[in-house]
């Protein structure tokens, strides 16, 4: 695979560090995404691609050194949210954004949650109700 015809490649940092980049390849019309050190030697640490199959294409990682490590599991996604990935994400970027809640907001919510409550209680009674004197 060579790189792609662009003047400069498409690259995107990975990890904290900064010393991990993935970068875009093109191949005959075919996409990949080659995860390299920035460092002066550039050496390459896994490529990124796809299978064709007749439903689609299945995603292919293949390791290119003994130093990477791959998850098989769904474990994976959580291990990676839960290192923190998000913390230096600006704030208007998050998926979801923290907007604190009216306090006026809180109390109607628990005031109508009561309300139903009350209701289905009062319900269920009127029914239980109505079932006891019909059954005897």
């Amino acid at each position: 695979m060579e790189r792609s015809t662009d003047a400069s490649p498409a690259r995107l940092p990975v990890g904290r560090s900064g010393r991990i980049e993935a970068m875009a390849l093109t191949a005959a019309g075919d996409h990949a995404l080659l995860v390299r050190e920035t460092g002066t030697d550039h050496r390459a640490r896994a490529l990124l691609t796809t299978d064709k199959l007749a439903a689609g294409e299945r995603l292919v990682v293949m390791p290119l050194d003994d130093e990477v490590e791959v998850r098989v599991d769904g474990d994976a996604l959580a291990v990676w949210l839960g290192s923190g990935s998000l913390a230096d994400v600006p704030r208007e970027q998050r998926p979801m954004p923290t907007t604190p809640v009216p306090v006026w907001a809180s109390v109607m919510g628990g005031a109508l949650l009561l309300l139903v409550l009350a209701f289905a209680v009062i319900g269920s009674a009127v029914t239980f109700t109505w079932l006891t004197r019909l059954l005897t």
